[in-house]
């Protein structure tokens, strides 16, 4: 039976997630903006008197692990939300690990010598599901909105100066800086647009709004249009007027499906059509089995990472900090944690290999347990109890926490383990941000950043140039790492990037223990599960296919 989703309108800032897209049976860095022509329409359509319902046939199955309170156009919340709204948005690029940049709602993005004009180009076919024009009237909108509910726009301005935006016509919108920025690419790429259309191009109608994204009614930007909203799934369903072309599979269906052995059932039964494999002994079992499935593996672009809380109960010294590092052998934690170096290997940055910023040569900490034994007795280390907080919700972290306890307790450091849900661990490991008062409430945390893709220091960037001193680096630090966005010459990027990986490192605040692959195992009928891969999936789901 139908249902409404009730909640009011909670539309989320804007945050860093990418998204993108290939064209069907193409390479994505061959021609990531060329439109396919997809299935025709006689192939869409049930043989009349068909009786067989439609999640049976040409469907994609999706599990989720919550519904919703609202479908509205966002980059915040969860990973799961993010998959939710996938096929429904579109984003204007996203930038891949070649350094390029993947096209979507937009088809050019011009970017000045002098690195302070930013000229997008929107489709010149991209439009919304009513059949109106996608424009820079929906930009203006957005930013309107955003302003109004947040006071900022994250790619509305650079170190607190506005940025001048201007309407060249109505596919063309103008972004000019205040002064040369180069992660403003990973701002820009992350905007999700509102209809202007819809609410009249008023932002206080969105803000009053309290129906328009709870109802199968949603004005959509991307391949999906909402068709059902039930008591544990949401139905999308092909439009056939998305300007790259008719999606492959008719429909996508979001179903709420518990986690581990739960979906693994549910998977195993046909009743989903693809999962996430988190340990080796999944990968085993299902790359045994090459007639009943497909298997896809790739880069996460995620460093998981240990952090010492500086604002800790322990207030840890810097020898208390450097016993700690030395007394962690990071392959240890992927052969206890993980099981298997195709789910993980040893990070050895601060950065990503998928960024171009990224320094191979970079040297991370290595285990020296002679000596964390001897720092740890000398500061005062030894015998202290340090509260250690984990997100629950996230694969492996549980495992990695055991390990790191046992690492520590050689050297005659207890961890007091936490594990804690998502909604409760992000305020407290984030403290700072939130405004939760709970920074001194915690030691060590682990935690990991995503799709850390491009040319950039991306989510690095937020860490090292904190004024507030949220993470403990030097000034210094913070000061090189600001240069880096302000230079327009990548070798002189590149160049700084790699002094900054390794004096980051030097500063015992952070450890990187592991770049982490998406492993995923689908029904041997699906196919291009690895089209544009990014995390959380998919990017793309024209290059989803479903056969038979």
């Amino acid at each position: 039976m139908k249902k409404r989703i009730i909640a009011l309108l909670a539309a989320a800032a804007m945050t860093l997630s990418l998204m993108a897209g290939c064209a069907k049976d193409e390479a994505p860095e061959d021609k990531p903006n060329q439109e396919n022509p997809g299935v025709n329409d006689a192939d869409q359509q049930k043989p009349e008197g068909d009786s067989e319902p439609a999640e049976e046939k040409d469907t994609f199955t999706v599990a989720i692990s919550y519904m919703p309170d609202n479908l509205a156009p966002s980059t915040g919340g969860s990973d799961d939300y993010t998959s939710m709204t996938r096929p429904i948005y579109d984003r204007f690029f996203l930038e891949n690990s070649q350094g390029g940049v993947d096209f979507y709602l937009a088809d050019k993005l011009d970017i000045s010598e002098d690195g302070l004009t930013y000229t997008l180009h929107i489709h010149d076919d991209a439009n919304w599901s009513d059949g109106t024009p996608i424009t820079t009237k929906d930009i203006q909108f957005t930013y309107d909105y955003y302003m109004l509910r947040n006071g900022r726009v994250s790619w509305g301005a650079v170190n607190g100066q506005p940025v001048t935006m201007t309407a060249k016509d109505d596919k063309t919108m103008e972004f000019v800086l205040p002064e040369p920025y180069s992660y403003y690419i990973v701002s820009l790429s992350g905007a999700v647009v509102f209809p202007a259309h819809v609410f009249d191009g008023d932002a206080q109608k969105l803000m009053d709004d309290q129906t328009t994204y709870t109802t199968t009614d949603i004005v959509t930007s991307g391949p999906y249009i909402v068709k059902e909203i039930n008591e544990d799934s949401i139905v999308f369903e092909a439009r056939q007027d998305y300007y790259r072309g008719v999606p492959p599979v008719k429909n996508v269906v979001m179903k709420v499906i518990g986690s581990g052995s739960t979906r693994a059932i549910a998977f195993e039964n046909g009743e989903i059509d693809y999962m996430r494999l988190t340990t080796a002994e999944e990968i085993e079992k299902y790359s045994a089995q090459t007639d009943k499935y497909n298997m896809y593996s790739f880069s996460e672009a995620r460093l998981n990472y240990l952090q010492i809380n500086p604002f800790g109960p322990a207030n840890l010294t810097d020898e208390q900090r450097q016993a700690l590092f030395y007394a962690i052998d990071c392959q240890q934690v992927i052969d206890g944690a993980y099981g298997s170096d195709e789910l993980a290997q040893p990070a050895n940055s601060i950065l990503t290999p998928d960024l171009s910023l990224y320094d191979p040569n970079c040297k991370s900490y290595s285990q020296d347990l002679e000596k964390a034994k001897e720092l740890a007795k000398s500061s005062g280390l030894e015998g202290k109890t340090l509260v250690y907080v984990y997100n629950a919700d996230r694969p492996n972290m549980e495992a990695v926490a055991v390990v790191l306890q046992q690492q520590l307790a050689q050297i005659g450091v207890n961890l007091q383990i936490e594990g804690l849900d998502s909604s409760t661990f992000f305020p407290r490991f984030f403290a700072m941000l939130y405004g939760s008062g709970q920074e001194n409430t915690w030691d060590l945390g682990t935690n990991g950043w995503d799709s850390m893709r491009g040319r950039t220091l991306n989510q690095a960037y937020s860490y090292l140039n904190r004024t507030d001193g949220a993470w403990g680096f030097s000034e210094e630090i913070g000061q090189k790492a600001f240069k880096i966005n302000t230079l327009t010459n990548p070798d002189e990027a590149k160049a700084l990037a790699a002094e900054v990986q390794k004096e980051a490192l030097e500063e015992f605040r952070i450890y990187p223990l592991t770049y982490t692959n998406y492993i995923l195992v689908s029904q041997k009928n699906v196919t291009g599960l690895d089209c544009v891969p990014i995390v959380p999936e998919f990017a793309d789901y024209m290059g989803i296919s479903v056969n038979g």
